[in-house]
């Protein structure tokens, strides 16, 4: 198959005047215009072509939530956010128990392989700040221990991310477990100073979750003003921030602010959907167990 009359989006540019040739579901060549011939051609008239979106950090689509850990849940949630051009997505997890967020592993590691697109699971809680929980269940959240992070670490084969709020107490040891066993540590839902920031990213913190939102700013210690979270990660250039760009979650100043300080490779653009997402306005669903309309 050979998609062609399409302006085609790369990393740095927008080019047109090439052809896309598929085989077997993979993108087999780009040549220019012309140069290979097959029957199955699709005119794109002008359309922009690109790659499928990978969003890190979904939690659910038309009325139904990653939590309920059901296959039929997890289906309906990738075909929504696959009619908007996303590929693959992590199905992100609420603050829970940790025996629900275990059970929701265990159900999503059942579907990986027939759902394609599932690409993993990001785990959004339960190590995270009460003072910036956000809309996440104040009563589940809870300290690292050893026991729990090992909880977690049964499921690394499925567990690509999680948001971990670095300044609790045994969150430096989790950060560094977690990151030795190939899981992707972010910082989020934190109340952390500057120094705790730092020390989150030695030990393995190399993004922080939906920026700007639920993460310490600048403030009085003493006579100095001392940065937090957010300000760690717009100045430390290896820190990759996610990014909720609807126009709801961030200004449009800040969103700026975000561009000038990381460049458009030091920013992940995420949804961080919630069931609520494809319903339309005055419908009625269900956010980590609180009653939501749209």
């Amino acid at each position: 198959m050979i998609f062609q009359n399409a302006r085609l989006i790369f990393p740095d540019s927008i080019r047109d005047g090439l052809e896309v040739v598929v085989e077997k579901g993979k993108i087999a060549a780009i040549p220019e215009r012309g140069l290979v011939r097959r029957k199955e051609v699709v005119d794109l008239h002008g359309n922009y072509l690109a790659p499928g979106f990978i969003d890190l950090h979904v939690h659910g689509a038309l009325g139904r939530d990653t939590m309920e850990t059901s296959a039929d849940a997890f289906q309906v949630i990738c075909d929504y956010h696959g009619s908007g051009g996303t590929t693959s997505l992590l199905l992100t997890t609420a603050t829970a128990s940790l025996d629900s967020i275990a059970d929701v592993l265990s159900a999503i590691r059942e579907c990986c392989c027939s759902i394609k697109q599932i690409a993993g699971v990001h785990v959004e809680g339960p190590f995270i700040s009460k003072a910036k929980c956000g809309a996440q269940r104040a009563e589940f959240i809870q300290n690292p221990s050893r026991a729990s992070v090992q909880r977690l670490l049964d499921y690394a084969d499925v567990i690509k991310r999680i948001t971990i709020a670095p300044e609790l107490r045994g969150a430096p040891e989790a950060i560094e477990n977690f990151h030795m066993h190939g899981i992707s540590v972010s910082g989020g839902h934190s109340d952390a100073w500057d120094e705790q920031a730092r020390e989150g990213f030695a030990r393995g913190m190399h993004s922080v979750t939906h920026t700007l939102n639920c993460m310490s700013s600048a403030r009085r210690r003493g006579i100095y003003r001392v940065g937090g979270l957010l300000e760690f990660a717009l100045s430390e250039p290896r820190i990759s921030c996610e990014l909720i760009a609807d126009g709801h979650h961030v200004s449009e100043t800040l969103m700026k602010m975000l561009y000038r300080a990381k460049g458009p490779r030091g920013i992940c653009l995420v949804t961080d959907a919630t069931a609520g997402a494809g319903l339309p306005d005055k419908a009625q669903f269900s956010l980590f167990g609180k009653d939501c309309v749209v």
